[in-house]
């Protein structure tokens, strides 16, 4: 079994990157930088395979280039990974907090899926802010690993099998929403998903040095998206839609 981890940090985001290799060389978990597409500066019709009237249709407003950099680099850390001859892949974004006992409850988890090849899965998050819709699989070192039907938001640390990296790059070529709600719907409708709780990875709370904060720049994010008046209506849709997948799942999985 061979697992890889890839650090997703903007060039020049040195600070980041610091506490970042601080906390993952205490416990012993090696990596490799995965330079961040930076989006900033860029117009829309720069980004290939952006696809604004979809984004239009599901969102209500446009992507963001700095959003739009984000999903690139998920993207390139999957393309990378199907490169090698490693059997998982872990990303984690430079904005993240790990506690001591990372490497241990992590080496458990990979432990249990070689030993369950069974187990049909493409990405698990390991990082969740919540726990819904749900079905526990099993216990390892006080961690709950779970069926995460109504896949979490949050992609500051994830898990890729090969057979969901590959997936990923056939069906999110083309990008009409952020990355972490592409997720988020991608495997609520397809059930694929895996999570842990508690998370292994939680926000360190640094400013982000793509979208800026209220505080250093006195730009909402609500602005910065220059949302629609269908904004408020297209995203209750979506969730909804996201969430009868993940009801139907989970009912299937209960029977």
């Amino acid at each position: 079994m061979k697992v890889i981890t890839y650090l997703i940090n903007l060039d020049g985001s040195d600070q980041r990157l610091e506490q970042a290799t601080t906390q993952l060389n205490a416990v012993n978990w090696p990596f490799e930088r995965f330079s961040a597409v930076d989006g900033r500066g860029k117009a829309l019709t720069e980004f290939a395979n952006y696809d604004d009237q979809g984004a239009q249709q599901i969102l209500g407003r446009s992507l963001m280039n700095s959003e739009l950099g984000c999903y690139l680099s998920h993207y390139g850390c999957a393309e990378k990974f199907l490169t090698t001859d490693a059997n998982y892949l872990v990303v984690l974004e430079d904005d993240m907090k790990i506690n001591s006992d990372f490497k241990l409850k992590l080496d458990g988890l990979f432990a249990y899926l070689e030993q369950h090849k069974d187990l049909d899965w493409y990405l698990a998050n390991i990082a969740a802010k919540k726990k819904k819709l749900a079905k526990d699989i099993t216990q390892i070192e006080n961690m709950s690993v779970w069926h995460a039907f109504y896949f979490p938001i949050r992609g500051l640390g994830l898990i890729w099998s090969r057979k969901g990296a590959q997936a990923f790059i056939e069906a999110g070529k083309n990008m009409n929403m952020p990355v972490d709600i592409f997720f988020q719907t991608w495997l609520s409708k397809n059930g694929k998903g895996l999570g842990v709780w508690p998370a292994l990875v939680r926000p360190a709370g640094l400013d982000s040095d793509i979208l800026g904060t209220v505080a250093s720049q006195g730009v909402s994010r609500k602005q910065k998206e220059n949302r629609g008046l269908s904004h408020g209506l297209k995203k209750q849709k979506r969730m909804w839609c996201d969430r009868y997948y993940a009801l139907k799942h989970l009912m299937m999985a209960l029977k």
